[in-house]
Parts: structure tokens; C-alpha cells; sequence
């Protein structure tokens, strides 16, 4: 804990009398219709923050590079201040897939949508009967519902249901036995449809909600219905010699959102959450439908208080109100394009300010609420 806090522990020591850092953030947004040029300002100590709108202001409307900011309570002195901005995002969006790949490795993204992973999915290829070859033979086949279910086949009304264990519902939660009936010497396409009724029957255990979608003759592929849990419980399972199909099972999609994620570069241990930076790993991963965006720039190089802040940080109660709170007005510094003399700049829309202000308080009449 020391070491998170500092070597101080977290205390903060000053020659001032009553030291107070104030901090806050907003988001930069000259468009947005609350007529205060930025949105979603966070800080107990600042009132509110008037920055240059195009909408009808509700507030001071000052130029646009500059920012007027008042604060909820008065104070004895400015002692100083610092700011920074996080930069907003540029570009088109990017998915992080595999099949996209169109991250670059080294390169530094922002998450613009979390996304969800793909649903997992599998396929089977059945082989064709021959002479009743199949009869009595059976697979294994996992949902994302907890259910397992065995799937034997009965051919032309020849075969039996393998004994793996008593089923559902008096047995072993979750098994159940499916028979698959299918003709004499009918061939692997044939069998594959018939396959996809059974598959895209099978119950979750959920009214009105089946494990499975599925598609296709030669290759079936099958896919969970589960939003909740997108993986499937494992690949599909030929029986036991000599009970088994000789079908070939493979399972093509069952990664997580976090892994997919974590495949791109997102360090372990976070949440990927929208806002969130990382740097690529990767070009691509899994199938998830998350995306970024490249990171813009904030246009702004650094900020500066205009003025002498301790000239306003306690203004009089006027007009029967008994406390205003104090005011600091602050610039946008950037280069232009024809020089190198610093001017006042508009950060760019979506750029994340942030602020602090050191000051000194004083208990006193006029700034009731400290």
C-alpha cells in the first residue's frame, strides 16, 4: 500500500495553511447542446468549466482555445496548477479479429467498442454408411447449457443406444441419449442433413430455447445459441472403439471476449472497457466483434492560467448570494502550421482535459462550504 500512495504514504505536506488540490476532467465538445462547449465534467471542487460552444451558450462564451472555470468555493491564494489531455480517437474503426487483421503490430489503439465473442462453434463430417455399418455407433456432443448429449444411429431400425450412464432426468444431469435414424448405404450428405434436423432440435433445458443451430450436408457446422456463455462445454467426442463413426470433429470457434482481447495486446488483469488503451501484439485475434480507433491529437501542447488567479479566487458576495466561487481562466496552447509562436488553440473535440489547482483556504464568510 506505501508503495501506491508514495513514500509518504499518501499525506501531503505544505508550508501552506490549509492546502486543498482541487482536480478535475471534462470531455472537450464545442457541438454538444448543453451550450458549455465539454460534457461529463467530474470534480466535487469545480462548479462548472465554459468553453467556446457552437450551440446557444448557457454561460460565458469565451474564444475558442480558452476555458473559464469556476470553481465551488472561494479560496486564500492560488499556489499553482497543472493540466494534460488525453488525446481523442482518429480514423475508422478496426475490429480485432482474426479474419480482419488490419491492427499493426507496435501501434497504440483505443477501444471504441468492447464488442461480445463469437459464438462457439463446431463441425462435424460424417462419413457414409455402408451395410449397416453405422448401426449401434455414436458421438458426443457438448452445449453451452451444461447438457451433453449422445447421439446414436439406427440404421434402416438396427441398433441400440450405447450404456455411458443413467440419463436425465432421475441419472446424470445434463445426459441424454438421441437417436439418429438413418437408411442403409445412405451417404455422408445424406447423413449430414439428417443430422442438422436432429442437432438444431436438441433442447437446452430452457423453454422455448434450443442448444443449437445447424447447417450444411458433407460438413454440419454447429453453432451455440448462448449469449450468456458463448463457448461450447468442448470439441464433439467419437464414440468408443469399436462403438465408434469414423466422423471427423473439430472445433472452430470457442475463445472468450477477455481472451480475444488479451490476444490483441490488452494487459492481463483489465476489463477491457471503451476508452481504454493498449498497444497491438498481434494484427489480429479470435473472433470477437470489438473494434478501436487509431489515437487523434489533442491539438494542445500545454495550458496556462491567464491572468493573476489570486485577483479572483474569492470574489464578494453580491446581489444576496453568499458565495460565488472563485474563477480561473486558463489557455490552450498549440503550434500553427505557418510557425513556431504557441497561440491559443481549441483542443480537439473528444479530447479528455485534465486539471488540478493547488490553492491555500481560509475559513471566512465568503467562502462558506469549505
Amino acid at each position: 500500500m506505501a508503495n501506491a500512495l508514495g513514500n509518504n504514504g499518501g499525506r501531503l505536506y505544505s508550508f501552506a495553511s490549509q492546502p486543498v488540490l482541487i482536480d478535475c476532467n471534462f470531455v472537450v465538445d464545442s457541438t454538444n447542446g448543453n451550450g458549455l462547449g465539454q460534457r461529463a465534467l467530474k470534480g466535487q471542487g469545480v462548479r462548472q468549466v465554459y468553453m467556446h460552444t457552437s450551440a446557444t451558450p448557457v454561460g460565458p462564451n469565451p474564444a475558442a482555445g480558452y476555458a473559464w472555470i469556476n470553481l465551488k468555493s472561494n479560496y486564500n491564494r492560488y499556489l499553482g496548477g497543472f493540466s494534460g489531455a488525453v488525446s481523442p480517437i482518429a480514423g475508422n474503426s478496426i475490429n480485432i479479429d482474426a479474419t480482419d487483421a488490419a491492427l499493426t503490430v507496435g501501434s497504440p489503439y483505443i477501444i471504441t467498442s468492447v464488442g461480445a465473442a463469437a459464438a462457439g462453434t463446431a463441425t462435424i463430417a460424417p462419413v457414409a454408411d455402408s451395410s449397416g455399418s453405422l448401426a449401434s455407433k455414436y458421438f458426443v456432443l457438448y452445449d453451452s447449457y451444461g447438457n451433453t448429449f449422445v447421439i446414436w444411429f439406427s440404421v434402416s431400425g438396427v441398433g441400440s443406444a450405447p450404456s455411458l450412464g443413467l440419463a436425465a432426468p432421475y441419472g446424470t444431469p445434463g445426459l441424454h441419449y438421441v437417436q439418429q435414424s438413418i437408411f442403409t448405404n445412405d451417404t455422408a450428405a445424406t447423413i449430414g442433413a439428417d443430422l442438422v434436423l436432429t442437432i438444431q432440435n436438441l433442447p437446452s433445458g430452457i423453454n422455448g430455447v434450443m442448444s443449437f443451430t445447424a447447417s450444411g450436408t458433407t460438413t454440419v457446422t454447429v453453432v451455440t445459441t448462448s449469449t450468456v456463455v458463448p463457448q461450447l462445454a468442448g470439441i464433439p467426442m467419437d464414440g468408443v472403439s469399436p462403438l465408434n463413426t469414423g466422423f471427423t470433429f473439430a472445433l472452430t470457434v470457442n475463445d472468450n471476449n477477455l481472451q480475444d482481447w488479451q490476444g490483441v495486446g490488452l494487459p492481463a488483469g483489465l476489463t477491457p472497457a471503451v476508452g481504454q488503451s493498449f498497444v497491438a501484439k498481434a494484427t489480429g485475434f479470435g473472433k470477437s466483434t470489438g473494434s478501436v480507433h487509431a489515437p487523434g491529437v489533442s491539438n494542445i501542447l500545454t495550458t496556462e492560467v491567464i491572468g493573476d488567479p489570486n485577483l479572483s479566487i474569492a470574489p464578494m458576495p453580491m446581489g444576496g448570494s453568499p458565495h460565488t466561487g472563485g474563477w480561473i481562466l486558463v489557455q490552450f496552447l498549440g503550434i500553427p502550421s505557418s510557425g513556431q509562436v504557441p497561440v491559443a488553440t481549441a483542443p480537439a473535440n473528444g479530447s479528455v482535459i485534465g486539471m488540478s489547482f493547488y490553492v491555500d483556504a481560509k475559513f471566512s464568510p465568503s467562502n462558506i462550504g469549505l
